[in-house]
């Protein structure tokens, strides 16, 4: 065990003093908001910064001593990033890469990680240090963007089967059960597609809108969610007729720069509370089903032509 295995997030004065041989780990990498460690020669771990004990979920005392294997989900990556740190030609050079990492509480993440060698005045190796930051969200984006473009280019799909497919992809990563496209005009509130892990509503379902989540997304004139419905007032929805709701997110459905309902996303269990990244999504799913009414509209009117 190295001197000095405490919890420095309570002692951070500490940081300064912990040394591989005669070099001291700089005292800012305390404080950045990027996940810092350093291992010693054979890549045990020698210190981290707070980041570092907040992504992984281990106190300090857990992982000093210890092999930074423990922080990925296998042995095989844990020597892969080993080759690649040392190229070779047993050259030590700095390398970048993303690994899935495990936390302590066994959850994986997709982290990107800058890592290279710590010298000695010499040039000998003393250890080797990683600053990692969490890419999941940033990665699970580009690969839900992915599936919406190959979903939205499809010939071999009609409007009907790319909308539910793209409510279907909506609810995998809102963590909701249901979604739906609506029509509203004045007070009523027509439902015109629908996807659901629980109950899916008939399209033509009509309600009445006052006093819903979807007005409270039209007055706003933009992303309306919340996790919880009591908390947040977000009740009564028209789902409510089949099932109870806790969690809402929805937004405008603009279609050739006009209003034209609501896109939504349900379920009736509570859920954690949804992100600024999620609001900003939802606009986005809205924008492919607009994209997607849009090209109907234009087909129609071509085919009433001809």
């Amino acid at each position: 065990m190295v001197e000095g295995a405490t919890e420095l997030q309570n002692r951070p004065d500490e940081a300064a003093n912990i040394k591989l041989g005669k070099v001291s780990i700089p005292s800012l990498f305390r404080d950045l908001p990027e996940a810092v460690i350093v291992a010693d020669e054979n890549r045990r771990i020698v210190w981290a910064n707070n980041s570092a004990l907040a992504m992984f979920g281990y106190s300090i005392d857990q992982l000093i001593g210890n092999s930074s294997a423990m922080l990925y989900t296998c042995e095989a990556d844990f020597l892969d990033v080993g080759k690649a740190l040392v190229g070779q030609s047993g050259i030590t050079t700095q390398h970048n890469y993303e690994r899935e990492y495990r936390r302590s509480n066994g959850k994986v993440f997709m982290g990107e990680t800058t890592g290279g060698p710590m010298r000695d005045s010499n040039g000998g190796i003393l250890g080797f240090f990683g600053i990692t930051r969490d890419v999941s969200k940033t990665r699970a984006v580009e690969r839900l963007m992915s599936k919406l473009f190959k979903v939205s280019s499809d010939q071999c799909r009609g409007t009907d089967e790319k909308i539910r497919a793209i409510l279907k992809m909506g609810c995998e990563h809102f963590n909701t059960d249901s979604g739906l496209v609506s029509w509203v005009r004045s007070d009523d509130y027509t439902v015109l597609y629908s996807y659901s892990d629980i109950a899916e509503i008939e399209r033509g379902s009509r309600f009445k809108i006052d006093n819903c989540c979807c007005a409270k997304v039209l007055a706003e004139n933009g992303p309306v969610a919340c996790n919880s419905s009591k908390d947040n007032g977000c009740a009564p929805h028209p789902c409510y007729s089949l099932f109870v709701l806790e969690t809402y997110i929805g937004v405008p459905l603009i279609v050739d720069g006009e209003l034209f309902g609501t896109v939504n996303f349900t379920s009736p269990e509570t859920r954690a509370p949804f992100e600024a990244g999620d609001l900003e999504l939802i606009k986005m799913f809205a924008a492919w089903i607009a994209q997607q009414l849009s090209i109907e509209k234009e087909l129609n009117r071509l085919a009433d032509v001809g």
